[in-house]
C-alpha cells in the first residue's frame, strides 16, 4: 500500500484573507483549525492507512521556497493550496470528498 503525504499551505490570498470563501477575515490560524479538522477525519476514516500530514504557514517564509505552491498561487488560484505526493490538487479549500477519493485511488493503484 502506497504512502499518502497531504501538505496544506497556507497564506495570505493577493486581495486579503486566507481562504477563498469570498471574506476578507480568514487568516492562516482559520485554516490551520479547517487542516486540523480535515487531518482528524481522514486519520478516522483511513485507520491503518500510511498517511503524513504537513501543514505549513508561508506568511512567515519566502514562497519561492515551495516552486509547487508558488506556480499555484501565481495561476491566480487561492490559499489554501493542498498537494498530494507533491502535486497541487486543490485551492481555496479542503474538500474532504475529493480527498478521500484520491487517497484512494493512491492506496489502490498498482505498486
Amino acid at each position: 500500500m502506497a504512502k499518502v503525504k497531504i501538505e496544506v499551505y497556507s497564506g495570505i490570498n493577493a486581495g486579503g484573507g486566507g481562504c477563498s470563501c469570498g471574506c476578507t477575515s480568514c487568516t492562516p490560524k482559520d485554516v490551520k483549525a479547517e487542516y486540523e479538522a480535515m487531518k482528524s477525519v481522514l486519520l478516522n476514516k483511513f485507520e491503518g492507512v500510511d498517511l503524513e500530514f504537513q501543514y505549513v504557514d508561508t506568511e512567515a517564509s519566502s514562497l519561492s521556497q515551495y516552486q509547487e505552491v508558488e506556480k499555484v498561487v501565481q495561476a491566480g488560484y487561492q490559499f489554501p493550496i493542498t498537494l498530494v505526493n507533491g502535486v497541487p490538487r486543490w485551492a481555496g479549500g479542503m474538500p474532504i470528498d475529493s480527498m478521500t477519493e484520491v487517497i484512494l485511488e493512491v492506496i489502490n493503484a498498482p505498486q
